[in-house]
């Protein structure tokens, strides 16, 4: 009714003298029309289906087809499966459904179309519950799947059928994939085949992560990925290769314009590298809109940047809406978006220097710094890290690598197949240069980044709409109006955010999964953080940047005045390393000056930022501003015993009592039923309005007279959904609930928020696990 509406207006526009109402119902009509046909995509659809039923904890086989291209990493690889059918106890079943599957280890050498079977426990993707996470179940909805599944190695895969279901995309990915084995077979060096096959067929995902990160701190990691830049040389170089062979003939050189005819032929050979380096959407903006200026050229045209690019943004998301929530899609469109705004009036200014070489300097610096710039917020508010270091590497690293590893690469591609044992030959140039730009690299990656968790939804808003301003409106002293507001406004609005002291304690349990971090907000707003989760095992990936420094972030946390570690276990202090070393940390506050190798890069960051510490055992006090009290409980300073020698190191946790008012919470970290005995015998006030529930809920810990001297009247689990422990236990469950405690657990409720003001308290649960 909306849109038959605005249609109406626009045909009656259309019969007006004003072309301001006619732009005006134009926006508003393209505008409501997006947001009708995105609806679903904001929302995907996750109800279950035949696939998402059949997930639990026993295995089954699963039978489909590969319908991607698989993505390998040094991590392991992933590829998506349409699945066609289920085998479970001697029983079949067709489903309808695809599934992300995850190879631990091992390269994998299927395509799209094969019919494989393999065997797996399927499980539905899961939001823990913590704010600022990623949500992972959208992500795997927007590409419509399901369930996730996991298989060790290509071992515990069986290949049915090699190319079940023929396509043109499989001979892509299959040629794709022959020329990546002869870049690898031909440069042993991973780093550098790594390197260039991302330049030649986007393979991103087998750059080691150290390499990639470095090029994101150096500003430059947009040259690893395929977009305009790559697309416009090679399209330029075979243009030009088409054009000399044309004028070496007499025929097409005086019948033919060789120009347009060299521009169009070198369109074909775009398209077919486009599939071969994946259809990126990065790359595919580049194709369209070299394809929208080759038929302008041919229509004897003019062709508008502006509107080349909102072309090609319109088919990219016509053809596929989810490309909208694509980051690389984002970037890519505005960083051109910026280029193209800024570059045309500054070419004006620039055509009174006579000096071709200083011209062309100045361009293509404003060009690095405007592409750097314009994609600064969206950066901080995806990745909360971004770079204006490639203002300066882009003059060394372009020339390297856009112009010459591309370049040199890409014209031994057709040859890789013919002579493979001189590849290492043809390859040596483009390999050279590599190698160079990752020494530069190396060197550049160690300039200052800028880290900021504070860009907010608005942020992004008044970013938008300041580039539309800039953009679309002609008036020249309103442009800059609007181009001076708007920024003021946003900085003025995080300026006049409200003193986060409120005069109540907030305490906040994150869900963190299999793990343990809380965060107290004192009266004063001051923020002390207790522990910061981790991972049971090396994954080579960094807790407290993935989870915990986006949590504080969203809970608007830029500085950590207390920072305590319970203990050395890896779930409770992997993330702190990485708080110590970027936030601004006022005091660190643990029970032992012993260093497990788990701490060692904590107190290395420590004592490097120079970062007071004090250790705690039984008996300290620790008074706060607005009257918080910390009572230091467990362990006993005086126990001349090693953490080997007793029990185990959980009952060296530290355990102590917050006080506000009359509100109260024991804080018991992983402490056992001997650190309880302990406690006990101590003669210490236990009693208390909240209970951390000690070691996740595990029968070991929380006994029955422990209980009983607390005297809580709520109790809080930090636990991770369908852990392999089996926590909480049901004896511990069982004993809390029979004496009518409520009960809150991570695993179940997400991120409990507690706020007292000394008399009153309340508990929520506002970041529900999948946002039940």
């Amino acid at each position: 009714m909306v849109l038959s509406a605005l249609l109406v207006c626009l045909l009656l526009a259309a019969f007006q003298s004003s072309n301001g109402v006619f732009s005006a119902c134009s926006v508003l009509l393209f505008f409501t029309w997006g947001l009708c046909a995105l609806t679903p995509w904001l929302a995907p659809d996750i109800s279950p289906s035949a696939l998402r039923l059949a997930a639990s904890d026993s295995a089954l086989t699963v039978e489909g087809l590969v319908a991607s291209r698989p993505a390998v990493s040094p991590d392991g690889s992933r590829l998506s499966v349409r699945v066609e059918r289920l085998l479970q106890h001697n029983r079949s079943r067709v489903v309808q459904g695809s599934m992300m599957l995850y190879i631990s280890e091992g390269d994998v050498d299927l395509l799209r179309g094969d019919r494989i079977r393999f065997r797996t426990k399927l499980s539905i993707p899961r939001l823990l519950g913590l704010p600022g996470e990623f949500n992972y179940p959208r992500y795997l909805a927007l590409q419509s799947l399901s369930v996730v599944g996991r298989v060790a190695s290509q071992e515990d895969i069986v290949l049915i059928r090699g190319g079940a279901q023929p396509s043109l995309q499989r001979s892509m990915d299959l040629l794709a994939r022959r020329l990546g084995d002869a870049i690898r077979s031909a440069l042993p060096d991973g780093e550098t085949s790594s390197v260039l096959a991302a330049l030649l067929i986007g393979d991103l995902k087998r750059i080691p992560q150290q390499l990639s990160d470095a090029y994101t701190r150096a500003g430059v990691n947009h040259i690893l990925s395929i977009s305009g830049f790559h697309v416009g040389i090679i399209a330029a170089f075979i243009s030009f290769t088409i054009l000399w062979i044309l004028t070496r003939f007499e025929y097409p050189a005086l019948h033919w314009n060789v120009r347009r005819s060299a521009v169009l032929l070198a369109l074909p050979s775009m398209l077919i590298y486009l599939f071969i380096t994946g259809a990126a959407p990065a790359t595919a903006r580049s194709v369209i809109m070299l394809g929208a200026c080759v038929v302008a050229l041919y229509m004897e045209r003019e062709s508008d940047p502006l509107n080349t690019l909102l072309l090609a943004a319109f088919f990219l998301i016509a053809l596929n809406p989810p490309t909208l929530f694509d980051i690389s899609f984002q970037l890519s469109f505005l960083s051109l978006w910026g280029i193209i705004v800024v570059l045309p009036p500054l070419n004006k200014r620039l055509a009174t220097i006579n000096c071709a070489g200083i011209r062309t300097t100045i361009q293509l610096a404003t060009v690095s710094l405007v592409a750097s710039c314009v994609t600064l917020i969206p950066v901080l508010y995806t990745f909360k890290v971004a770079s204006l270091n490639g203002v300066l590497t882009n003059f060394l690293i372009v020339p390297l690598l856009g112009y010459g590893a591309v370049l040199a690469g890409f014209c031994t591609l057709p040859f890789l197949f013919f002579i493979p044992e001189f590849n290492h030959l043809l390859l040596w140039p483009a390999a050279r240069l590599v190698q160079l730009s990752n020494l530069i690299i190396e060197r550049c990656a160690e300039l200052p980044v800028i880290r900021f968790y504070g860009i907010t939804d608005g942020d992004m808003f008044f970013f938008l709409l300041f580039m539309c301003c800039v953009t679309f409106i002609n008036n020249r002293w309103r442009r800059a109006s609007l181009g001076v507001a708007i920024p003021l406004l946003a900085l003025s609005l995080h300026c006049a955010k409200p003193d986060i002291g409120d005069g109540r304690l907030h305490i906040t349990m994150l869900s963190v999964g299999q793990a343990e971090s809380l965060l107290l907000r004192l009266p004063d707003g001051s923020t002390m953080l207790v522990d910061g989760g981790g991972y049971l095992h090396d994954t080579g990936k960094d807790f407290g940047q993935r989870y915990i420094a986006p949590a504080l972030a969203k809970l608007g946390v830029g500085r950590i005045d207390y920072l305590v570690s319970t203990h050395d276990h890896p779930d409770h202090i992997g993330g702190l390393a990485y708080l110590a070393r970027f936030l601004p940390v006022g005091e660190f506050l643990c029970p032992s000056k012993q260093a497990s190798e788990t701490s060692l890069e904590l107190r290395s960051i420590l004592a490097q930022r120079r970062i007071p510490t004090r250790i705690l055992s039984a008996g300290d006090r620790l008074t706060f501003a607005g009257g918080v009290e910390l009572q230091v409980l467990s362990p006993s300073g005086n126990d001349s015993r090693t953490v080997r020698e007793v029990v185990g190191e959980n009952e060296q946790s530290l355990v102590f009592r917050i006080s506000y008012g009359r509100f109260s919470m024991l804080f018991t970290a992983d402490a056992g039923f001997e650190a309880e005995q302990k406690m006990i015998a101590g003669e210490y006030e236990l009693k208390s309005t909240v209970l951390k529930v000690g070691h996740h809920g595990s029968r070991y810990s929380t006994s029955r007279e422990f209980l009983e001297r607390v005297q809580p009247r709520a109790a809080l689990i930090s636990s991770g959904a369908g852990n392999s422990f089996g926590l909480p236990s049901a004896r511990t469950v069982d004993l809390i609930e029979s004496r009518g405690i409520p009960l809150y657990r991570t695993d179940r409720d997400g991120t409990v928020q507690l706020v007292t003001d000394g008399i009153r308290w309340s508990v929520d649960t506002p970041y529900r696990p999948n946002g039940q």
